[in-house]
This record gives structure tokens, sequence and C-alpha cells, in this order.
């Protein structure tokens, strides 16, 4: 019986020791995971090679590209630098500046309570011309560039890059007086989509509906795709898109 007692009390002892170091195994791991989930929020990954044309562009852009909030060309170069050491950024207030998406010839960044995007589309002389658009609540503000040997040149306004799209979606002969329809468009009422690689559409569907408009208008949206001989986007269609829900 003595040996017995000595037996049972001897695997008592090794049960609880394998139990306080399954414990702490667990709880190490545990710790791990808590900290490689916080580093990984922190830390946002950027292929510098992958989509080094579009980093370089975004440092050589003028401070009049931000017009809604302030990327100093200082703080870009410290963010430029390393992504191109380190593969990644260290992002210390995700509220403030949230990259949405990073792809070689798109980025876009949520800026508090707005939106921030660069579209870049390569020409045939190997330049690029560059979009950046700058929403906020009250409409959006378009920059247009076309950097060619790392040098940044002023495009033009929208007007010339999209053929006065406003003009265009105006019917030359309507049965009513337009006029003050016509002046509604002069409104921040018009939403740019730069999600497709190479096209654009620009609409006002959630307020020039068909019902409405069609009086006056031959459509509420015009989708455009870029040619890289003139540098230019050209009309694919003008269309009435459905009011979204």
């Amino acid at each position: 019986m003595f040996t017995l007692t000595i037996v049972s009390c001897k695997n008592k002892t090794l049960n609880a020791v394998s139990t306080t170091s399954n414990s702490k195994d667990t709880l190490k791991t545990e710790l791990l995971k808590k900290n490689e989930k916080s580093n990984s929020i922190n830390k946002i990954d950027v292929d510098f090679k992958k989509n080094k044309d579009l980093l370089d562009i975004i440092l050589l852009l003028p401070d009049s590209a931000f017009s809604s909030w302030e990327w100093k060309l200082e703080d870009r170069i410290k963010w430029y630098n390393e992504i191109k050491e380190n593969g990644y950024y260290t992002d210390n207030n995700p509220d403030y500046f949230n990259q949405k998406y990073f792809e070689p010839n798109k980025a876009g960044f949520s800026i508090v309570d707005g939106f921030w995007s660069i579209n870049i589309y390569r020409t045939s002389e190997s330049s690029y011309i560059v979009i950046t658009d700058d929403i906020v609540g009250d409409g959006n503000t378009l920059n247009i560039y076309e950097v060619k040997s790392n040098e940044l040149r002023n495009y033009s306004d929208e007007e010339e890059l999209f053929s006065n799209f406003k003009e265009l979606l105006k019917k030359k002969e309507h049965t009513e007086n337009c006029a003050e329809k016509f002046e509604e468009m002069n409104d921040p009422i018009f939403e740019f989509d730069f999600t497709k690689k190479n096209t654009i559409e620009i609409e006002s569907s959630w307020y020039l509906t068909k019902e409405d408009y069609e009086n006056c208008l031959i459509g509420n949206a015009i989708l455009y795709n870029f040619n890289p001989k003139t540098k230019k986007f050209e009309i694919e269609k003008i269309y009435w898109k459905a009011k979204k829900k």
C-alpha cells in the first residue's frame, strides 16, 4: 500500500507539472498570436519593385495634389524609403491614412471622412498620364499631370481630357426649357470611377435620373477608354445608368 501511495502521488505531481506546462505553452502561443496580429495591423505590405513607377510618381506630386489634407514631400520620402527597405510601411494611425488598395496602376486611401486616389495610364511614348482624385463631402477635385523621364508636367483640365463631358450629355434639340437643368450640372454631382484599368466612367445616376432628365439629356453616364497614342480618353458610349438603390 505504501508503494502504491508513492506511485500515485508521483503520478499526480507529474500530471500537475504537465498541466502547468501546457497552460504556459498555450498562454505563450496566444500571446505570440496576439503580437503577430498587432504587428500585421500596423505593417502594410507594398511590393516596391512591382509598384515602383507609381511610388516614384507619388514623390513627384506637388502639395496641391492633396488639396483637402496634407501629405508633405518630407513625409512621402520617409514612407517611400520604408517601403523600399522593408517591403512595407508602418501605419501608426489607421483612422487617418488608411490604405484601401495599392496596385501598379492605382492606389487609394481613406483620409478621415474623405478618399484620395491616384491613377496612372501609360502612353505609347513611355510616359504616364496621372490623375489624382481628392473626394470630400462637397465633391471631388481632379488633378491631371503627365510624367515623362521622371519629370512632372501639368497636363490639362478635365474638360480637355474628357472632351467637355457635360456638354456631351446635353441634347442638341429638346422639347422643354432645359436651361435650369443644364445649370444644375455645374454643381458637384458627378462621380468618377477609376476602378477598371484604362477605363473611366463618369456618371450622376443618383441625381440625373432618366425619368426627370431624359427630355434634356441623352444619358447620365459616359464610358471612356484610354488611347495611349492620343493621350486622351475616347468615348465608348453615352447611356442611361439606373439609379443606385
